[in-house]
């Protein structure tokens, strides 16, 4: 299985980026869409904690809203209208959180619109999400980010005298088990955790067969790493497709936004990683770019590319309506191209003028200096930049025509080797 491939993913979507290159704009590929800033869990390294975490009141960027049904459904209509390719569930907050969710997913799935979600996992049973995500969506990952349960409660700070550990492995147990119409409980072994192999009050429905992808992460920092074995445990003997292991990023709101050196990840995160990739196998995943950067270029940290082209065929709606350049620019109106409040979707993003000043902060004014290093669309830019260096240097007609054809073969043959290619 390979997921995680965001180079391989811009070839896969060449067409959309070759579009942007030449007329300045196109159809997002993917669009991330925020429906909640609040969320139930308080990450410290929450890439979001600047909006929601409690710490962050009296931030400008604070911000606990949650789209409106009705608005979130107009920009639907719109993504469909657009031919956007795939949609990103995420946050902000926890996306679960919002009651408009399901309907949403049910019109986007029922229109084609392929979707993923990023969930602690803990809500699904609160709106009864669980069979209409196994319905429409291509992929769901469950953030655990730890190997056991009192880990897990001390770095989601607000879950003290809950057990959201428990209920966020009963409710990814409901997942499984639907997907495969089976009673199973995995982790039955573990005498001190009360559960419940199909969920408390769930209604049980026939497996459908859209077969969607079921994941669980683990975002490793200072404060989590020493699981990563642990986590690899639990999940051996489940039915869970992939474990995604992944670097902290911190963003530019926490601690000047410098990455853990290399030397952490090489002395103490390495060698726990090569014991997990030993005991899941084919089911380990592992965001390695990122360490490459850390380890190779501790001064640019692989940052060459001189424009920021990965972001326009992958914007980001943020739950506050605002449409952000990308997830990392949340909360700060200065990289909002304009407020859902005010126009459409697509209104805004067809108003290339302002998406043009939007960029020539990030780019010219700040050079990236404020921008969030190893951020989400650090892969595709580099990618997009060698496509965007490559036709400049093609210096005929015949010769960009020649290499725009290259790259569109190369697009299809990188749709058969990659899963979920739609999510750059």
């Amino acid at each position: 299985m390979k997921i995680f491939a965001p180079q391989d993913k811009v070839i896969a979507n060449v067409d959309r980026a070759i579009e942007h290159l030449e007329t300045g704009s196109t159809s997002p590929v993917l669009v991330e869409f925020d429906p909640s800033n609040s969320c139930n869990h308080s990450c410290h390294f929450c890439l979001s904690g600047h909006i929601h975490l409690p710490e962050s009141k009296g931030f400008p960027t604070f911000n606990r809203n949650m789209l409106s049904r009705d608005l979130m459904m107009r920009t639907c209509e719109e993504l469909i209208d657009m031919k956007v390719r795939a949609v990103n569930w995420t946050g902000g907050g926890e996306p679960t959180a919002n009651p408009a969710l399901k309907e949403c997913i049910e019109y986007l799935g029922k229109n084609g619109v392929k979707m993923g979600m990023f969930t602690n996992g803990t809500l699904l049973h609160t709106f009864d999400l669980f069979d209409t995500l196994l319905e429409y969506m291509t992929w769901v990952r469950i953030s655990i980010d730890a190997g056991d349960p009192d880990t897990y409660n001390s770095i989601r700070r607000t879950v003290k005298g809950k057990n959201d550990w428990n209920r966020a492995l009963e409710n990814l147990l409901i997942l499984l088990n639907k997907r495969s119409n089976k009673r199973t409980n995995w982790w039955s072994t573990h005498d001190e955790l009360a559960v419940y192999p199909m969920g408390r009050g769930t209604k049980e429905k026939s497996w459908h067969p859209n077969q969607m992808d079921i994941g669980v992460g683990f975002v490793i920092t200072p404060d989590t790493y020493n699981g990563i074995v642990d986590f690899a445990e639990w999940f051996r003997d489940s039915d869970v497709d992939y474990c995604q292991y992944k670097p902290e990023i911190v963003n530019v709101e926490r601690e000047g936004g410098i990455q853990r050196q290399a030397k952490f990840w090489k002395e103490k995160v390495n060698p726990l990683l090569d014991e997990a990739r030993d005991i899941l196998g084919d089911k380990f995943q592992m965001n390695g770019y990122h360490f490459d950067d850390l380890e190779n270029d501790p001064k640019l940290l692989g940052r060459t590319y001189e424009k920021c082209l990965g972001s326009q065929i992958s914007p980001c709606i943020g739950a506050d309506g605002e449409i952000y350049v990308r997830p990392n620019h949340r909360g700060h109106k200065r990289y909002s191209y304009g407020s859902l409040h005010k126009q459409t979707f697509k209104q805004i993003w067809n108003d290339i003028n302002k998406r043009k000043k939007v960029m020539s902060i990030i780019e010219d004014e700040e050079q990236f200096s404020k921008c969030t290093q190893l951020c989400k669309p650090h892969e595709s830019n580099k990618m997009c930049w060698t496509i965007h260096q490559a036709l400049i240097a093609a210096d005929s007609a015949s010769k960009k025509k020649s290499l725009k054809q290259s790259f569109l073969a190369l697009q299809d043959k990188k749709r058969e080797k990659i899963d979920h290619w739609e999510f750059i």
